[in-house]
């Protein structure tokens, strides 16, 4: 009944040995998840901002350029 015991013990220390591993590399997967996830932010900000001003410069050259037809056409 001893060994028996003995065997329990032996391997429910590997199983919480196991546990504690999965736990820190969990740990260290959220770190990375957080890192990624200021960078992507920090790309989609500049993304954003490089899209309203393409989408300025081209609704200005759009109005100057149909003004410009209107005066060559009416001229």
């Amino acid at each position: 009944m001893a060994e028996n015991d003995n065997s329990l013990a032996l391997m429910l220390g590997r199983m919480e040995g196991k546990l504690d591993m999965v736990l820190a590399n969990q740990s260290a997967m959220n770190e990375r998840v957080d890192g990624i996830e200021e960078r992507l932010r920090e790309v989609e900000t500049q993304a954003a901002k490089s899209g309203a001003l393409g989408g300025a410069i081209a609704a200005v050259g759009t109005a100057l350029a149909v003004e410009f037809i209107k005066r060559a056409i009416t001229g």
